[in-house]
């Protein structure tokens, strides 16, 4: 069987690729071993960019009904004192017209999200496990086979690796994860709240202490985390016992007021891939990067991988780009995703100095000084400040910008007759199924004072703001036409 894509992994990570690419006109085989999607919460936090990502793949009301913002969250202390926090008011939005974060429900959106995939047109193939694979610069050859061992073999000048930590693909591949100093055992504790009168916080808390370091984490509705560090000595296995949990929660709840939904040791690590591209296997989500869990923005940079790989596969399997542009998914992703771990495990060990009460800067912590990653190379250009980020999404007459902006790139000028550019220049961002607009708002005339052109890309991120349209032009075209 042929096709534009093979995705191996039907989680979140792997069914969006699966979507965002068949949106955008590829043809997607999606493969897992398991027929079913898992039934309880694993993440339970999305940040606002990843919202707009829903958005954009047309499954925002699917989210809204399995979402609770949340409003804030703060380090306290064994008195439970806050020592750093950010406080988020009901009906806050950032520049990307979202809350900062909101608590979803997993295996409701997945379901939400398998059903838009298969009805955009991708195959889910599923019950099935990768045996071996024949990798080369011209396309992939995999090897699955079922539960009954009968084998198949699926072709296509693409595969992206979404099978999690353990991944299968990623050894296939020949591709290691390079450890970035983190490793600690947690007991998680996933529950449901059954008493009505029962009211625990709406914000996440980091309890600094030293006897018992722990998370508390609000989900959607009645749902409510708590990770348990285990200290050196402990068994985490052993503290899976119904007695011992409940001794555990028995400082918020009693245990006929909520239902233990899960209970699991996780080992919460701090790693990256040496590389997100192997020929044409690509690595994605935790596949690619493990981190801990104190930021909220494990599976976020999942998804993230996903917008940034599919937009790139589409222009490339359609002949748009050139192959060249598939080296910048690594350039993009990777330091990205690196930041993003190192900031995690940062916040770790913020949790555990906080606890020992040492005297340690709390810029790791929630609100801290720390700037949250953007893209510094690949499929950018030029130092303005913005540039790599997101483009801010205000709603202009009722509209808002995502609307406007189509599934392309965009060029943002004050009037789009005076976008003037050389005919080359015009030739390929035509190619490339651009839109140019004539967009006035404040929050996107702060980027251009002096008139420069703001140039989008498919995944909202800044490409560019110039005055000097055919010079950026050509800098960016050397990036689509190797």
């Amino acid at each position: 069987m042929s096709t534009d894509v093979i995705v191996v992994g039907c989680g979140p990570v792997g069914v969006m690729t699966a979507l965002r690419c068949a949106q955008r006109g590829l043809s997607v085989v999606a493969i897992d071993k398991s027929m079913e999607i898992f039934p309880l919460p694993r993440a339970i936090g999305m940040d606002e960019e990843i919202q707009r990502l829903f958005q954009n793949a047309g499954l925002e009301a699917e989210l809204a009904a399995v979402s609770t913002p949340i409003r804030g969250a703060e380090f306290l202390d064994v008195a439970g004192n806050r020592l750093v926090g950010l406080e988020l008011p009901e009906g806050t939005l950032g520049l990307n017209g979202y809350p900062p974060m909101t608590m979803f429900e997993q295996p409701g959106l997945e379901r939400a999200l398998r059903a838009a995939a298969v009805a955009a047109g991708v195959q889910m193939d599923l019950g099935v496990r990768a045996i071996s694979v024949e990798n080369a610069r011209d396309g992939v050859s995999l090897t699955i086979a079922d539960e009954d061992g009968r084998e198949k073999v699926l072709e296509a000048p693409w595969l992206v690796a979404a099978d999690g930590a353990a991944s299968t693909m990623r050894g296939l591949a020949g591709i290691v994860l390079e450890d970035q100093g983190f490793d600690e055992e947690w007991v998680v504790i996933d529950t449901t709240v059954v008493d009505p009168e029962l009211s625990l916080p709406r914000m996440a808390q980091q309890i600094c202490d030293p006897k018992q370091v722990i998370t508390f984490v609000p989900g959607h509705q009645k749902r409510a985390r708590w990770e348990f560090k285990v200290h050196d000595g402990d068994s985490g296995e052993s503290l899976l016992e119904k007695t011992r949990l409940s001794r555990m929660l028995s400082r918020w709840v009693k245990p006929e007021q909520v239902r233990l939904d899960r209970s699991a040791v996780y080992r919460f690590h701090a790693v990256v891939a040496d590389r997100f591209r192997n020929q044409s296997i690509f690595v994605a989500g935790d596949a690619a990067h493990q981190m801990p869990p104190f930021n909220g923005q494990g599976m976020n940079s999942g998804l993230r991988d996903a917008e940034n790989l599919s937009w790139k596969l589409a222009l490339v399997c359609q002949s748009k780009a050139g192959v060249g542009l598939l080296d910048t998914y690594d350039l993009e992703r990777r330091p990205h995703a690196r930041g993003q771990v190192q900031h995690a495990a940062d916040a770790g060990r913020l949790i555990n100095a906080l606890s020992l009460e040492q005297d340690v800067s709390t810029e790791a912590g929630y609100g801290g000084g720390r700037p949250f990653p953007h893209i510094e190379a690949g499929f950018v250009c030029g130092d303005h400040p913005m540039v790599g980020h997101p483009i801010a999404q205000p709603t202009l007459d009722e509209t808002r910008l995502d609307d406007l902006l189509g599934e392309g790139f965009a060029l943002i000028g004050n009037r789009t007759d005076q976008i003037e550019m050389s005919p080359s220049s015009r030739s390929m961002w035509d190619r490339l199924g651009s839109k140019y607009l004539d967009v006035r708002h404040p929050m996107i005339d702060s980027l251009r004072p002096n008139g420069e052109i703001i140039i989008v890309r498919p995944d909202r991120y800044i490409a560019a703001v110039t005055t000097d349209i055919d010079t950026t032009s050509a800098r960016l075209e050397a990036a689509i036409t190797q």
